[in-house]
């Protein structure tokens, strides 16, 4: 979403895939992804016109917007994914209270998606900080494998404020 696309191409696309789905249930998971426009320069990887960038490339309320709709149209599909390489650490912690239930969080590193951004997306992402995220969304992580069987549960952390006695690393 975001590229060429007006709301009722959006809407019928949606109608589509929640009619395979009731016919098959074959989808375990719906993972809205962010359009990438190409304002990166191959030669050095740098964004070429970062305001070009933010202003084309859909916002963050956009997003929330599109896992709020995604998890009300897709009652039939278990579960709503967040990319989180693709939309940012804000929206993917926010996005847990607008429908998705899953942080994509098997990316240790991905540049790509990174070089395209314009909203500062790092490049690395370890598990701490992933649980961490959750954990501040008010929801306990949960680890899974790829048929969504809990594979392991976490406990709950350290209280944000003992933890923030700690220095915190800061996402360049």
């Amino acid at each position: 979403y975001g590229h060429i696309e007006e709301p009722r191409h959006r809407v019928d696309h949606v109608m589509r895939l929640r009619e395979l789905q009731d016919e098959t249930g074959g989808f375990a998971v719906f993972i809205p992804l962010r359009y990438q426009h190409d304002f990166v320069d191959s030669a050095d990887g740098k964004i070429r016109n970062r305001i070009q960038a933010q202003t084309t490339m859909a916002a963050p309320a956009e997003s929330l917007r599109t896992f709020a709709v995604s998890r009300l149209m897709f009652d039939n599909v278990p579960h709503l994914k967040n990319f989180w390489v693709m939309h940012g650490l804000s929206v993917a912690q926010l996005s847990l209270n607008f429908g998705a239930d899953d942080l994509d969080g098997s990316v240790v590193e991905y540049k790509i998606t990174h070089d395209a951004d314009s909203y500062g997306t790092p490049t690395t992402m370890h598990r701490d900080d992933l649980l961490n995220i959750i954990w501040d969304a008010g929801f306990q992580p949960v680890e899974r494998n790829t048929r969504y069987e809990i594979v392991r549960e976490y406990d709950k952390p350290t209280s944000l404020a003992e933890r923030r006695s700690e220095p915190q690393q800061v996402w360049a």
